[in-house]
């Protein structure tokens, strides 16, 4: 992928420059890997002057190196273009792969990409624990990934989920501290990474309550933790409640304007066929 970019400036550092046009991640990204810079055509180092009118262009490799096998998988796709493509990550597929667990939904998402020819250089921008399933918007390489980092102030996510015992109050906001226990669990804590959930009773049944979450932050485990913090621990979840490994939590809606094109993209899943209660 080739960026080009007019400066704007008079009498700046290049480095600079570029960090008016892409995300600080991005420019450590760049970096990192010593990708090549030019300016009008030449290749220029970061803290050289630039002026106004100058063509700083860039472009990256379209591949990755990749650690892990890749492998066929048929690829539930509700979106896609150039840029973005979201897909739906089954329920007990990692997003990223571990020594533990070597399959992924990213390992998928390159395959299928790999045999397009197209980039390989993929961020998953809004992961899924193991155990939830839905919607995942993924971007196809590092400049599309930039254009909506940080996470939760460019895209809308929504989850419904199946929860213990009736909720009493229609909706609210918890606000906490979410940092790891001794163990793979995570605990509210006032020490911890702040972790702000807003719900929403969808409908109330004798003992158990369908809740719509809407994240702010994006906590591993947030609304897991969250609920069961409230005493109402979500239906399978065997780490935070009582479950057989069946966790019926579904990101269900996905929404984003495309930075390329200034279009909102809005995606929304039936929960009630996805969660099957």
């Amino acid at each position: 992928m080739k960026l080009e970019f007019k400066v704007e400036n008079d009498n700046i550092r290049l480095s600079e420059e570029l960090k008016l046009h892409i995300s600080r991640r991005l420019y450590k990204n760049i970096r990192s890997k010593k990708t090549p810079i030019f300016v009008n055509g030449k290749e220029t180092l970061t803290y050289v002057l630039v002026n106004k009118g100058d063509l700083i262009s860039l472009e990256f490799d379209k591949n990755r190196d990749i650690n892990w096998d890749i492998y066929e998988s048929n690829l539930d796709i509700y979106y896609e273009d150039s840029n973005y493509l979201v897909v739906f990550k089954r329920g007990n597929l990692l997003s990223i792969p571990t020594k533990a667990n070597p399959k992924s939904l990213f390992q998928e998402v390159i395959y299928y990409l790999k045999n397009k020819n197209e980039s390989t250089d993929i961020s998953i921008l809004n992961r899924l624990d193991k155990e939830t399933k839905g919607l995942v918007l993924v971007a196809k390489n590092p400049y599309a990934a930039s254009q909506l980092s940080p996470v939760h102030k460019y895209i809308e996510r929504k989850y419904v989920a199946i929860c213990h015992g009736v909720y009493e109050n229609d909706e609210g906001r918890i606000e906490t501290g979410i940092k790891r226990s001794d163990t793979n669990k995570r605990i509210v804590s006032d020490d911890g990474q702040i972790a702000i959930t807003n719900y929403k009773v969808i409908k109330r049944y004798n003992d158990k309550t369908l809740v719509e979450f809407k994240l702010e932050t994006g906590r591993t485990h947030q609304i897991r933790v969250h609920s069961s913090y409230m005493g109402y621990p979500l239906y399978g979840d065997e780490l935070y409640g009582i479950g057989d490994g069946d966790l019926k939590l579904l990101s269900y809606y996905i929404k984003f304007k495309n930075p390329f094109d200034n279009k909102d993209i809005e995606i929304t899943l039936d929960y009630n066929e996805e969660l099957n209660y």
